[in-house]
């Protein structure tokens, strides 16, 4: 059981207010080198250092949550929300960052035709950044992206929640800004990795509810204006 005795001396977790414009939402880690099972990255090192059983965990609830990643990718553009990616790589004409590097993991973030599986693929007029590292705002243009619209909440689902999830919720609220992970749109490395995860996001600035929560606030929303989580 996780005990968090910080929260009895600090004040309550700020609301966060859904609403076209100031809410966007952040899919993270979700292109092929993380979301191909058989063809990316990911998968190919693990085949070829035998040791693919080691990230099942990972696959399995990978599979469980791409249907509800699909959904609420779709409801924020039904519903008006930004929808914006972030994902570990550099970009065409850039080169691999220092963790990259470190890591072997040098992959370019390229073309929206190839890179994310059908359920989630970016529309021509929404971006992707690269990230160097595990959090979204280490790359200073996702940054000033953030700031020219006046975003002040995400709505964060993708892959890595216990590396890159977790980096990019600390790393929003340094700057003010809230986040609301969506925990049934999300795949930690392993399932024990989850709970702990969670549990410690939770006890932060970062906000969460399930993918049919969110609906309903969405649809809420829509009909009555900005809605506080």
């Amino acid at each position: 059981m996780l005990r968090h005795p910080l929260t009895l001396l600090t004040r309550e977790v700020p609301p966060i207010s859904l609403q076209p414009g100031s809410t966007w939402l952040l899919v993270q880690d979700l292109h092929a080198p993380f979301a191909d099972l058989d063809q990316g990255a990911l998968a190919v090192m693990a085949a070829r250092k035998v040791v693919g059983r080691e990230f099942d965990e990972f696959a399995e609830t990978l599979r469980l949550v791409a249907a509800n990643v699909a959904r609420l990718v779709a409801a924020a553009r039904a519903h008006r929300l930004g929808v914006v990616y972030s994902c570990l790589g550099y970009e065409s004409g850039a080169t691999p960052s220092a963790f990259q590097e470190a890591t072997g993991w040098r992959w370019q973030v390229a073309g929206i035709e190839t890179e994310f599986p059908p359920g989630w693929q970016p529309l021509p007029e929404e971006r992707v950044f690269s990230k160097p590292g595990w959090g979204a705002l280490a790359n200073p243009a996702f940054v000033r992206f953030l700031e020219d619209r006046r975003v002040e909440n995400l709505i964060v689902v993708g892959a890595m929640l216990d590396f890159g999830i977790r980096q990019t919720c600390y790393e929003l609220a340094d700057r003010g800004l809230g986040s609301l992970v969506i925990s049934d749109a999300v795949a930690p490395l392993t399932l024990g990795a989850q709970a702990h995860t969670t549990g410690n996001l939770a006890h932060g600035l970062t906000k969460l509810r399930s993918t049919a929560e969110l609906l309903d606030l969405l649809a809420v929303m829509r009909t009555e204006g900005p809605v506080l989580v």
